[in-house]
């Protein structure tokens, strides 16, 4: 080695490790200033011991494939930064021209991908570590295919690789220590923000920005703190692996980012981060506040359904303790009455006793129809089989023999029935089945005749009512009905808990 080779050999290592120490000491966010410093250290350490020469290559990968954070979680970076480090240790096999290429050419790729597939501000911070790979990755691969052809390029190749190692360090430093990066990241932030006003948009937006796959964002409704579709959450608190950054508004808090505690060390972008979030929350916070109210209004209707079939329960209730019993009551006295009474008095009075009989049973029908005493006491299964007993046609029923919550017992008992009742005035069917499935936390009721078909739902009250009382217990009924076919009726209802 002459004497500028040995000179410009050790600048490039003071280089490396200044780079390194002014990088560590003012962005400690970051792992690239250790590795830096690495990358230095190991480089003028294969000054004196020949085992080192090239374990530079090792952090210097490492520091190309994981910048800015200097961490990964990818599986194929991971791999390739352990390849260089190997690489590095073993000199003899580091010199092979192959293997040269081989790694340069994977480092290369890899960086380019990792770039590529990078979304919105975080692929502007990318292009400096691939610029690197380039620079540092060309002269390496040019020395070892002039090795391969027997082409002395070992001087050049050397001097080249030195100045890109020092240029790329150099950049990486300045991009991590004057923030431009960070700046470049918040400004593209706000760029991507314009006409990004959605609630989800923002939280992926900044996810990228700060590059926390798993960051969320809560929202100041009155008292409590929602998330992007208007569900009560709970912040964190210390000690869970979780920070939580509030995001004030003239004072008070407006919005809170739950993240990594690493994602918004650097105060200048946890201010152009805020800075963000401000600028779009109206929308946003206005959209998750009614996405608060939707819910609100769909526990309302859920409510208030229940307080309708309670109604209901109490009304059958009434009638079968009230009017019923004293119909019954009135009606054998009437026929002890009869019974001591001789000629047309005991007939009319006979006659008089079974018109009392019939009114109690339509009576009788009717709290029924209210809300059916089976349905309480025994449960969807037998409240259809007692409904299918009743029609004038034929009902197949298969019905878990489980119970399910009492307003998806009461939507799926009365759909049946109102659809039974169709059945028997417009579809003129030979027959009838009635199937209920529990799959999927959901309750699916499937009606089915081959009658002829052609049902208008928007055209009767019952079934358009069943679409109010299926949709507040947050699912859906449809309808289909070629002419000539039949009908399905299908209710699908979820069944967990939905909250208010």
């Amino acid at each position: 080695m002459t004497l500028a080779e040995g000179v410009g050999d050790v600048a490039t290592g003071v280089a490396l490790v200044t780079a390194g120490v002014l990088t560590w000491t003012r962005a400690r966010h970051s792992r690239t200033g250790p590795l830096l410093v690495l990358t230095g250290v190991t480089w003028l350490a294969g000054d004196v011991v020949g085992l080192l020469a090239l374990a530079h290559r090792g952090p210097l990968v490492h520091v190309l494939l994981t910048y800015p954070t200097g961490r990964t979680k990818s599986r194929l970076v991971g791999l390739i930064v352990i390849a260089a480090y190997a690489d590095g240790l073993a000199p003899a096999v580091a010199r092979e021209p192959w293997t040269t290429i081989a790694l340069m050419a994977a480092v290369a790729g890899v960086a380019t991908a990792r770039r590529r597939s990078a979304q919105g501000v975080r692929r502007r911070t990318l292009l400096v570590p691939v610029v690197g790979a380039i620079l540092v990755g060309v002269p390496l691969a040019l020395a070892a295919a002039g090795r391969l052809v027997g082409t002395d390029t070992g001087a050049l190749a050397t001097w080249t690789y030195e100045a890109a190692l020092v240029v790329t360090t150099a950049a990486l430093a300045a991009d991590l220590v004057s923030g431009r990066a960070i700046r470049a990241a918040a400004t593209g932030l706000v760029v991507d923000l314009a006409a990004w006003q959605e609630p989800r948009a923002l939280r992926d937006a900044l996810s990228l920005t700060v590059g926390d796959p798993r960051l969320a964002i809560a929202y100041r409704v009155d008292e409590g703190w929602v998330d992007e579709a208007g569900q009560p959450v709970l912040l964190p608190v210390a000690g869970e692996g979780r920070t939580v950054t509030v995001v004030e508004d003239g004072g008070a808090p407006v919005a809170a980012l739950v993240h990594d505690p690493a994602a918004l060390r650097d105060g200048m972008l946890a201010q152009s981060v805020g800075a963000a979030v401000r600028l779009v929350l109206a929308n946003v916070r206005l959209q998750a506040e009614d996405a608060a109210s939707a819910r609100e209004v769909a526990a309302s209707r859920r409510r208030l359904v229940e307080a309708g079939d309670e109604q209901r329960r109490r009304l059958r209730d009434q009638l079968r303790v009230g009017a019923e019993r004293r119909l019954a009551e009135v009606s054998s006295e009437l026929a002890a009455v009869a019974a001591v009474r001789d000629g047309s008095v005991r007939e009319g009075i006979t006659e008089l006793a079974g018109s009392l009989d019939a009114a109690c049973a339509d009576l009788t029908r009717f709290a029924q129809g209210v809300h059916p005493r089976t349905l309480t006491e025994h449960g969807l299964a037998a409240a259809l089989g007692e409904l299918a007993g009743q029609a004038g046609f034929p009902v197949r029923v298969a019905a878990p023999p489980g119970r399910f919550p009492v307003p998806h017992e009461a939507a799926a008992y009365f759909i049946c029935s109102e659809a039974l009742a169709n059945v028997g005035k417009y579809a003129d069917a030979s027959g009838v089945s009635i199937e209920v499935v529990h799959a999927d936390q959901h309750l699916v009721v499937r009606v089915r005749d081959d009658g002829r078909g052609g049902a208008e739902p928007a055209r009767g009250s019952g079934l358009r009512g069943l679409m109010d009382r299926v949709e507040a217990l947050g699912g859906r009924l449809s309808v289909a009905s070629p002419a000539a076919a039949g009908t399905l009726l299908v209710a699908e209802m979820p069944l967990a808990p939905e909250p208010t």
